[in-house]
């Protein structure tokens, strides 16, 4: 009698599934690092996005201003910002907040996603010129004499541009 055997066997399967166990346990951590990653790009993008005005108000006015909502109607000494994403927020809103012109610091502060753990959710953006550069992150322009330190980020989640 001639049989055709049809079907895995039980060894085939168990190393198939082993095989996707492995592949996962790699996998789900490098994800979730890049989840991370987009997560605190919001971050730099709001920050990003307040350098030119803020450098602008500062080279017209010789101050810092207040930042408010891009809802609300600014008055002398504010300017309109967006200042909340859905992972950060900006925490530098006053002219006293962000320093003493030309010197100043632009905080933003990790609200929810992994990058958001007590103690280390904060993101700087520092100048010493007025605004013309701005430092990101735990690195220095050529007029700082030595690098920002208020960046409390893993620096494995910063993007190239912030990592000291």
């Amino acid at each position: 009698m001639n049989t055709m055997q049809k079907g895995f066997t039980l060894i085939e399967l168990m190393i198939v599934v082993a095989i996707i166990g492995i592949l996962a346990a790699i996998a789900i951590p490098a994800y979730q690092d890049y989840i991370t990653r987009s997560q605190v790009s919001e971050a730099v993008t709001l920050g990003g996005g307040l350098k030119a005005p803020l450098a602008e108000y500062g080279a017209d006015k010789n101050e810092w201003p207040d930042l408010v909502g891009p809802t609300a109607t600014p008055v002398a000494g504010e300017l309109n910002a967006t200042l909340v994403g859905k992972y950060s927020q900006v925490i530098s809103t006053t002219g006293a907040d962000i320093g003493t012109y030309p010197d100043g610091v632009l905080e933003i502060e990790m609200t929810t996603g992994k990058a958001s753990t007590a103690g280390s959710n904060l993101l700087q953006f520092t100048t010493a010129d007025g605004g013309s550069s701005w430092a990101c992150g735990n690195t220095k322009t050529d007029t700082m004499a030595a690098a920002a330190t208020g960046t409390t980020i893993d620096a494995k989640y910063l993007p190239n541009a912030c990592k000291p």
